[in-house]
């Protein structure tokens, strides 16, 4: 293949972050009330900003509230995209325009690195692998017209040498959390996690001073509220995330605390208890955590044996009452459920008193053990379509799928009913046992009035939920009006509750669509 002519030096870069998709942990009904426009920002593109020559003019678009303009494209001679799956639809949309202008692209992040032959003739480049010790070869290639149009990076880079994302970039208002990034890689062997094939099992860390220079980054442009660590396993290298929460407790103290932090972590974590009173101590409110199931066979099939350790509902009662809210995820569809797996699932959560519990099916994502099983036993569904994990799964599974759908949406109608949402989110606040390191986040008087009036008005009145509403308002206030952890993350809860019970209603709807496809396809 010829190579594309060179861009020289005056390289005028678009880095475009796709849209989501609603979606579980896209909270768009909740942003309906508050004033930001998304949850979280593009952290991997901002990552891959700071790798570019520093003479490179760079422009960020986020299309979760930004339009990818006809200047916009008349001003740049290349585009950049990171994306996820789930973000493919917007990719392929911004990819055709940008090459039908002959405007150069380049695509990278987690799904070029799982699903390179679906960029097949639409990208330019594709970076497959991360890219952090070879971007400046990348860069120095598309400048001398020498770039290849797949380039595949093996070995897993030394995060300790990733220099500050650039945060200036952003248009940080427009966030409710801002986001950063300690490690990379898990250490267990999960088999349906792609995790592990995309970035490794020996978690990798940046240093403490790292981070703690990315977080003055942000202090120093004005943030004041959430932090997340992006992690998807914090304590992979429980050691060095000690080391960290030790560094942040004291860097918190030194400026008076002005993030709280909140990261996901295994369940493990509850046998680490000068861990959690670290984290604790450095301000962290609360942690996801993939329980996944109750069901002991499906964990031992699918080699999730951290979660087999110890009882996983005391391990989340232990890890509430030394100070982090638990959040969690649950799947169903595992080949060892059996039908009353639907009720054990909810029982668990009502026991555990988890309020966001993500409930889905099992998905099998290319690069995974579990991929390549069910694909050599002739169940993977090839043509599935499947981008999150409420879509039907891209497998045969052995529970019958009209079983499988009926059932994950009566979880979502009991779990997500107002009544049980607002006495579980009572329960939540009685187990989360915060501790006198924590604090809320300094936010502003006008911007504490903005959210309080435009809840009260979107959910106290307007909402169909507005009984439960008030009710759980007042007692928030008369339990905990004293306590500011509590009102804090309490009225967060009420916030999200605009947001949860809204979108499991579009989830169930969509779910009783295909049960309707499922019926009509088996009386053909």
């Amino acid at each position: 293949m010829t190579p594309l002519p060179p861009l020289g030096h005056d390289v005028r870069a678009l880095l475009v972050w796709p849209r989501f998709p609603p979606s579980f942990w896209g909270f768009n009904s909740m942003l309906d009330v508050l004033p930001e426009k998304s949850v979280l920002p593009p952290l991997g593109l901002i990552t891959v900003a700071a790798l570019c020559p520093a003479e490179w003019k760079l422009r960020l678009i986020d299309l979760a509230f930004d339009e990818l303009r006809d200047e916009d494209l008349e001003w740049a001679n290349l585009v950049m995209i990171s994306a996820m799956h789930a973000q493919r639809t917007d990719t392929v949309a911004t990819l055709a325009r940008a090459r039908a202008r002959g405007i150069r692209t380049i695509v990278g992040g987690p799904f070029a690195s799982s699903q390179p032959s679906f960029f097949d003739g639409i990208v330019d480049h594709l970076v497959i692998g991360e890219p952090d010790e070879v971007f400046a070869d990348i860069a120095r290639d598309l400048e001398n017209g020498t770039a290849r149009p797949v380039y595949r990076v093996e070995e897993k880079p030394d995060i300790s040498h990733t220099p500050v994302p650039r945060f200036d970039l952003l248009e940080i208002g427009n966030y409710s959390s801002l986001s950063v990034q300690f490690s990379r890689g898990c250490p267990f062997q999960c088999d349906f996690c792609d995790i592990i094939t995309i970035y490794g099992r020996k978690p990798r860390t940046k240093s403490p001073e790292q981070l703690i220079a990315e977080l003055d980054a942000i202090r120093e442009a004005g943030w004041r509220k959430q932090v997340f660590i992006v992690d998807d396993n914090f304590i992979g290298n429980h050691k060095r995330a000690l080391e960290l929460a030790l560094a942040l407790g004291d860097w918190q103290e030194k400026h008076e605390h002005p993030f709280i932090f909140y990261t996901e972590a295994s369940i493990d974590l509850a046998q680490r208890e000068e861990l959690i009173d670290a984290m604790v101590a450095a301000n962290f409110f609360y942690v996801f955590i993939g329980v996944e199931t109750p069901d002991a066979a499906a964990l031992r099939d699918s080699k999730k044996y951290q979660n087999l350790r110890q009882n996983p509902l005391d391990s989340i009662h232990f890890i509430q009452r030394r100070g982090l809210w638990v959040t969690a995820g649950f799947i169903v569809g595992f080949d060892s459920d059996t039908s009353d797996i639907f009720d054990r699932q909810v029982e668990f959560i009502e026991q555990s008193a988890i309020l966001w519990a993500m409930t889905g099916f099992l998905q099998a994502p290319p690069t995974t053990p579990l991929f390549d099983r069910v694909r050599k036993e002739g169940r993977l569904i090839e043509t599935s379509q499947a981008t999150s994990n409420f879509s039907p799964p891209n497998f045969v599974t052995r529970l019958p799928l009209p079983v499988l759908l009926g059932g994950l949406r009566g979880m979502l109608a009991r779990i997500y009913d107002p009544a049980a949402f607002k006495q579980r989110a009572l329960r939540t606040l009685e187990y989360w046992k915060p501790r006198r390191a924590q604090h809320a986040p300094p936010v502003s008087f006008w911007y504490q009035v903005k959210v309080v009036t435009g809840s009260m008005w979107k959910q106290g009145i307007r909402s169909d939920y507005r009984a439960q509403y008030w009710d759980f308002l007042g007692k928030l206030v008369g339990r905990w009006g004293r306590d500011r952890r509590k009102l804090y993350l309490g009225f967060v809860m009420l916030l999200s509750a605009h947001h949860f019970l809204r979108y499991a209603k579009e989830v169930m709807k969509e779910l009783d669509d295909e049960l309707a496809r499922t019926a009509t396809d088996a009386a053909a």
